[in-house]
Formats: structure tokens, C-alpha cells, sequence
């Protein structure tokens, strides 16, 4: 839905992805891709450990995983490719979460912005979807990503991100592609990977300074963009949490997925994506207190506080 005023989606209207409507029910045959293609992505690692202890007893294994892991060495440079972003895959992934998004406020096509998401989760999956989704949500947009660069050294995940506009996270990277467009990063990391509650959303920001940094040496002329996903803390549990130490150390989310059945496919749960308006740099703690608080109980998560480490 785009507005012809503005040539954006309307601001403070709810808005469900590819035509849906709240009450939509996945047809069976686009659950069944949904669910083969997410098992594939989310259980990727699992795939390589597999071949890799396969690869001891057969040859034909180590071939494969020599085959896979020598597509690293193909450029995997940020393309924003739209013919991939608009793949019937993704739509049904995005049927598969019943995917809707909310913008607080129109953007000016002429300045570039910092969008800081939140949870990053045990697993980026409404980030994820929502990249998907940019070029339709905000037209005249080129909208980046950064991401771990421990992604940029997995076979198939490494194309795949570059390809959605991702590059590895380092500062220099982070300039680069904020001269050519806006921003999407998502803050918490690998840190919120094992900060999962029961009773309440944690995400890590007070001592994430990067992104801020940043803001302030190129002269962002657009400004910080919170946005929040609610759902994604409920896609995945990760385990074991007694990793998480060392796993920071290392800058890496050492552990299994844990999803549906008990397997790497995502939970069914609603992801709703909510973009507040642009905010400058010493408010971005306090303004994203308040676009969770505004929007939690539309998710039904009144009672559910966030808190914000």
C-alpha cells in the first residue's frame, strides 16, 4: 500500500504484507515452501556440521563441502537486488509469519538515516523478512545493512546477505555504504542471542556506542530511526546458554536453534515490524522506550515491559 502523496506507505496504519489481512490463512502449498526454505536457511550450520562429519567417511560428502565452502571465495559485494527481494520464496516466508509492519513517520528521499533495529534475538528472522520487504516499504530508497562479519564467512549465508545490501560490520564498511544510501543495524548482536525472558523483552544498547559515532562523524543529515520487532525473542530458543562467554569473545553465536518440534524451523509466531520517526543521537535510548510502550499492547504484550541493558 503506498500513498500518492507521499509515494510511501501511509504513517500510523497497521499494514500486513502482500495484500494480506489480519485474519489471512496460509494456503497449503505456500506452507510447504515456507517451511522446506526456512528449515534450509535457519538449519544451514546444521547442514555443514552434518557434511562435515559425513566428509570423514565419505568422499563424496568432502566434495560437496569443498564444493559449498569454495563459493567464499566468490565477491560478495551489497547489490540490493530487487528481482531477489521480490522472490515468491519470501512471500512465503512472509505468509508464514503473517509479516506486518507500522511507519510513525514519512522520510525525506533526499537525507540518508541510521536505522537501529531491535531484538536481534536468538536470530534476526523479522529483521530478516523485513529486508525483504525495503524497497517496497520505502521506494526511493537505498537501504544497507551491516551485519557480523562472522555471517560473511559462511558459505550460501554470505551471498545471500550481500545480496538483501548487507556487509560485514566494521567502520569503514559502515561509511561507505552510509554515503551511498541509509542504514539498517541491528545493535544488540550476538549479546542478545542469550538474553531471552520469558516474561519480558532485554536488548542490549546502553553500551553500544558504534552506530553513534558514526552518526556524528559523517553528519547523518537524516537522522536515527528506532525500530522494533515484536515477535522475534519468540521464534527461536538457543542452547546451550552456559556459552555465552565465550561466544563473545569469539563474536560468534556458538549453539543450536531451536524452533518448531524442537528443530531449526522457525516458530509460527506473528512478526510485526514498527519504525518510529527520526530522532537526533542523545535520545535514541529513551525514544525507543516509548515506541515499544506505544505499541506493545496492539501485539497483545501489555503486560510484557521491555528493558533495556
Amino acid at each position: 500500500m503506498i500513498d500518492t502523496g507521499t509515494g510511501q506507505t501511509p504513517v500510523n496504519v497497521r499494514i500486513y504484507s502482500d495484500g494480506l489481512s489480519k485474519n489471512n490463512k496460509q494456503s497449503l502449498i505456500s506452507w510447504i515452501v515456507a517451511v522446506t526454505t526456512l528449515t534450509i536457511y535457519t538449519g544451514w550450520m546444521h547442514v555443514l556440521i552434518a557434511l562435515m562429519l559425513a566428509s570423514f567417511f565419505s568422499r563424496t560428502c568432502l566434495y560437496v563441502l569443498l564444493a559449498i565452502w569454495s563459493t567464499t571465495w566468490l565477491p560478495a559485494k551489497p547489490v540490493l537486488w530487487n528481482a531477489f527481494c521480490r522472490s515468491w520464496i519470501f512471500k512465503t516466508w512472509r505468509e508464514y509469519f503473517h509479516f506486518s509492519y507500522l511507519n510513525e513517520s514519512t522520510l525525506d528521499p533526499a537525507k540518508n538515516y541510521i536505522f537501529v533495529e531491535f531484538p536481534h534475538g536468538v536470530f534476526p528472522m523479522s529483521e530478516l523478512v523485513a529486508g525483504t520487504l525495503c524497497q517496497a516499504i520505502w521506494p526511493f530508497f537505498n537501504i544497507y545493512a551491516v551485519a557480523a562479519s562472522s555471517v560473511f564467512s559462511i558459505p550460501f549465508w554470505r551471498h545471500f546477505i550481500a545480496w538483501l545490501g548487507g556487509v560485514p560490520a566494521t567502520p569503514g564498511n559502515f561509511k561507505k555504504v552510509l554515503k551511498q544510501g541509509s542504514v539498517a543495524v541491528i545493535v544488540g548482536g550476538i549479546a542478545e542471542m542469550y538474553m531471552q525472558h520469558k516474561r519480558k523483552e532485554r536488548i542490549k544498547l546502553l553500551e553500544r556506542k558504534g552506530f553513534v559515532r558514526i552518526a556524528v562523524e559523517t553528519g547523518l543529515d537524516g537522522g536515527i530511526i528506532p525500530v522494533y520487532h515484536f515477535g522475534n525473542t519468540q521464534v527461536f530458543d538457543f542452547w546451550p546458554q552456559s556459552l555465552s562467554g565465550f561466544a563473545r569473545k569469539q563474536r560468534a553465536g556458538l549453539g543450536l536453534l531451536v524452533g518448531r518440534w524442537g528443530t531449526p524451523l522457525p516458530r509460527k509466531v506473528p512478526l510485526f515490524m514498527v519504525s518510529g520517526t527520526p530522532i537526533p543521537v542523545p535520545q535514541v535510548v529513551a525514544q525507543l522506550q516509548q515506541l515499544y510502550d506505544r505499541h506493545k499492547a496492539s501485539y497483545g504484550w501489555a503486560d510484557r515491559p521491555l528493558v533495556i541493558e
